[in-house]
C-alpha cells in the first residue's frame, strides 16, 4: 500500500494506527527517517520502545568492529597498518527456521558497490577510509534500515509481518537510489517471496508513476471549505477489493484518524420519550441537543437565528433538528409555532414528534401553520389556516399565543422559508417585521429554517444574531457555525434511548 499525502496530513498517524488496528504491533516493523516526533510517542506508547530497539539494532550496523589488523610499517611514531572493520554483521538463522531470500537486496546492493546505483558522498561498504593515521575498510551492509526490515520479515516467518516505511522518499534520498527501484526490491523480496505486508509512506500528494507499483493508494490531503480547514482522504486503488465509498471525510481530533462514513446510523426499533435539555441560563434556552449548545451557546431569546440546510442534505438530518427543538419546548411545556418545510405537513409532523412525547402533549404545546389543501378549507386539528394574501396578518402573534393557551413562555417561532416564498413570495421576510417584532417585545425565540435557493437566506442571514449552516460534502453532512465562528465539524446523530441526538466531532 502507498500513503501520500502533505505535511501534516496525518499519514504516519494512519499507518501507526494500522499497525494496532490490525493487531500486529508485536509483528510490525516501523522505519522512520525522519526526526521522530514526541507526540507520537504520547498517541502509540508502544512506539518508543520500539525505536529504542531499532535505534541500538541500527547503531550496531552503523558503527564497525575490528576484526583484523595487518601492521605494514613501524618506525618511531610512524605507524602504518590495514585495518579491517566489519558493520552491522547478522546473525546466523537458527537451524530449521525458514530463511528469507534477500535475492534482488543482494542485486541492488552489487550495484551499489559497482557504483551503478547509489549517491557517491553516501559511505559505501569496501570502500577505505583514512581515520586518525589509519586506513579502514568497512565491510557490511550498504543499507542498515532496509537490512533490518528483512531481518524482522525473517524473525516472524511463517507469521505475516507489517513493514511500516516513512517515509520512501527520505529513504530514496539517503541512498541516492530512485524510490521505484527500492519499491521494486522490498516487493519482490519481502512481499512476494516473505509474504510481508508494506505501506510506503510518500511525502506529496500528486500522481506519481510509483502509484503503479503499489496493490493500494490511499491519499491524504487538507482542503479548505468556506475558509475552514476539511481533510480529505481518497481510495485511489485497492486492487482486488470493491471500493463503495472511495472518499471519506477524516478528523485528526484525539490524535487519531477517523473517517466518516456516508450511510446514516440505524434507527432503534421503538422510538423513546424526549428527556428536556433545560436552559443554559436566563437568556439562553437550548436547541434540544447539547452538542449545538455547547458550539453556539444555545438559542439567544429575543433574537433571530438562521438555520441553513445545503441543497442536497438529506432529510432525515433536517427532521433530526427541527424534533430536538420541538420536542425540547413542547416537553417543557412551551408553546411552538411551526411553518414545516415545503416536504412536510402537519400529518408528517405529529408522525415524527409525537411518538418521543408524552401522551396529549404535542395537541396542547405545538401549533403548525399550513395552507388550505384542495377541495375545501378545513385544516387538520392542531393546525393554524395560512389564507396566502398577508403574512403578518396569518402568522399574527397574539393569535397564536390565543391557541396555545396552556403553554407557557419561552415560545418558539419555527419557520421554514421555502414554504413561506412559495405561498407568499420572495418579498416574504420584509413582510414579517410585525410577527419578528411582536416575539421579540415577548422575548421568545425565532428560528428561520432556509437553504441557499431561498431568496430570503441572505437576507435573514444578515439580520440574524446566530448563523448554522449544514453542508453536504462528497456524501459527508459538515456543520459549522458563521456566527458565532466555528471550524468544521462532522454531524451524525445518536440513537441511545430512542431518540436522535447530534454528535459534532471536529474536523482538524
Amino acid at each position: 500500500m502507498i500513503v501520500k499525502g502533505s505535511a501534516g496530513t496525518g499519514k504516519t498517524t494512519f499507518a501507526l494506527q494500522l499497525t494496532e488496528e490490525l493487531g500486529g504491533i508485536n509483528t510490525s516493523f516501523y522505519m522512520s527517517t525522519r526526526v521522530s516526533d514526541e507526540s507520537l510517542y504520547n498517541q502509540f506508547p508502544w512506539l518508543r520502545e520500539r525505536m529504542k530497539q531499532t535505534a541500538l539494532e541500527l547503531a550496531g550496523r552503523q558503527f564497525s568492529r575490528t576484526i583484523d589488523e595487518t601492521p605494514i610499517y613501524t618506525e618511531g611514531a610512524t605507524d602504518i597498518s590495514f585495518e579491517f572493520r566489519v558493520r552491522g554483521e547478522r546473525k546466523a538463522a537458527d537451524a530449521g527456521k525458514r530463511r528469507l531470500e534477500r535475492t534482488e537486496l543482494e542485486k541492488l546492493e552489487g550495484r551499489i558497490e559497482m557504483g551503478e546505483e547509489g549517491d557517491e558522498t553516501y559511505a559505501k561498504h569496501g570502500e577505505g577510509q583514512v581515520s586518525e593515521g589509519t586506513l579502514v575498510f568497512d565491510l557490511g551492509s550498504d543499507l542498515p534500515e532496509i537490512d533490518m526490515a528483512y531481518d524482522a520479515v525473517e524473525r516472524n516467518l511463517p507469521q505475516k509481518t507489517l513493514i511500516l516505511i516513512d517515509s520512501i522518499n527520505a529513504l530514496s534520498e539517503r541512498y541516492g537510489v530512485h524510490a521505484s527501484k527500492l519499491i521494486n526490491t522490498l516487493q519482490k523480496d519481502l512481499v512476494e517471496a516473505g509474504q510481508a505486508n508494506v505501506v510506503f509512506i510518500l511525502e506529496y500528494s500528486g500522481e506519481t508513476r510509483l502509484d503503479y507499483l503499489g496493490d493500494g493508494v490511499v491519499i491524504f490531503q487538507s482542503r479548505e471549505h468556506a475558509g475552514r480547514r476539511l481533510r480529505m482522504l481518497t481510495i485511489e486503488k485497492l486492487r482486488g477489493t470493491e471500493v463503495r465509498q472511495h472518499k471519506f471525510i477524516y478528523t485528526l481530533d484525539g490524535a487519531r484518524i477517523r473517517a466518516f462514513d456516508i450511510r446514516p446510523a440505524e434507527r432503534p426499533g421503538a422510538p423513546g420519550k424526549w428527556k428536556p435539555v433545560p436552559d443554559l441560563s436566563k437568556d439562553e434556552v437550548s436547541t434540544g441537543n447539547q452538542a449545538l449548545d455547547a458550539l453556539i451557546g444555545g438559542v439567544h431569546r429575543a433574537r433571530i437565528m438562521c438555520l441553513e440546510f445545503g441543497a442536497s442534505v438529506p432529510t432525515e438530518y433536517i427532521d433530526n433538528l427541527r424534533l430536538a427543538l420541538i420536542c425540547n419546548f413542547a416537553a417543557l411545556g412551551r408553546g411552538v409555532a411551526h411553518v414545516p418545510p415545503r416536504k412536510g405537513s402537519m400529518d408528517l409532523l405529529r408522525e415524527i414528534v409525537s411518538p418521543h412525547l408524552e401522551a396529549g402533549v404535542f395537541d396542547q404545546n405545538v401549533r403548525v401553520f399550513e395552507t388550505t389543501s384542495l377541495g375545501g378549507m378545513e385544516v387538520p386539528k392542531g393546525a393554524l389556516h395560512m389564507e396566502g394574501s398577508n403574512v403578518d396578518s396569518d402568522l399574527k402573534w397574539s393569535n397564536v399565543e390565543y391557541h396555545l393557551p396552556k403553554s407557557q413562555h419561552s415560545f418558539l417561532s419555527l419557520l421554514s422559508f421555502d414554504t413561506l416564498e412559495s405561498v407568499y413570495g420572495a418579498g416574504v421576510l420584509e413582510q414579517l417585521s410585525g410577527h419578528i417584532a411582536a416575539v421579540r417585545r415577548e422575548r421568545d425565540l425565532f428560528i428561520g429554517l432556509t437553504t441557499p435557493l431561498v431568496a430570503s437566506s441572505q437576507r435573514l442571514a444578515s439580520m440574524a444574531s446566530q448563523y448554522v449552516r449544514v453542508d453536504n460534502l462528497d456524501g459527508s453532512i459538515v456543520l459549522y457555525g458563521e456566527k458565532p465562528h466555528t471550524e468544521l465539524y462532522s454531524l451524525s446523530f445518536s440513537y441511545a434511548g430512542g431518540v436522535p441526538k447530534a454528535v459534532l466531532t471536529p474536523i482538524v
